[in-house]
């Protein structure tokens, strides 16, 4: 029973990559917890601080009013003045309308290795939407990463979106 089980489960994932173009290993991701890899991915360089989604009303193809952009951006690591002896990173993310939600998770690496990721952080109908990781300081490169997910409006395609980037590396003493 449990081996006919799998097989369905592994046919209906593969008829699902057939036919929404979507993998099953990203099929299985979008349901799970987005997390950055351990390591930078490599090949990411230093202009990857953003990420940008949209979606754009049904029939609407040539309204451009009609379409919503989302632009993510993952600020400079920088010693914390909030909380003393610790390292943070911001990212925001900002839409051009207002949505009915905005997912970010943030992360920090040190020399390369991931050293913390914040929660996802769901904010509901804004426009604009942050998120933080903060560690204990120790000199070091430190670089953030950031993923974030939009629900757009009802009537919008995709009626979901997703992205991720990797910010700047930046020196940091304490």
């Amino acid at each position: 029973m449990r081996t006919w089980r799998t097989a369905v489960a592994a046919a209906s994932m593969a008829a699902l990559a057939f036919v929404g173009g979507t993998s099953p290993a990203a099929a299985r991701g979008a349901a799970g917890d987005p997390s950055p890899p351990v390591t930078v991915p490599e090949g990411r360089g230093a202009d990857d601080h953003s990420g940008s989604v949209e979606a754009g009303k049904a029939g609407s193809d040539a309204d451009a009013s009609a379409v919503i952009r989302c632009e993510g951006q993952v600020q400079r690591p920088h010693n914390s003045t909030h909380v003393p002896g610790t390292v943070n990173v911001v990212v925001t993310v900002s839409c051009s309308a207002p949505v009915p939600e905005i997912t970010t998770r943030a992360a920090l690496y040190k020399n390369g290795h991931l050293v913390k990721q914040s929660t996802l952080r769901t904010q509901r109908n804004t426009r604009s939407a942050q998120n933080n990781a903060a560690v204990r300081c120790s000199p070091g490169n430190y670089r953030g990463w950031m993923y974030f997910k939009v629900v757009f409006p009802p009537g919008y395609r995709p009626p979901t979106a997703s992205a991720n980037g990797l910010g700047q590396e930046v020196a940091l003493t304490c």
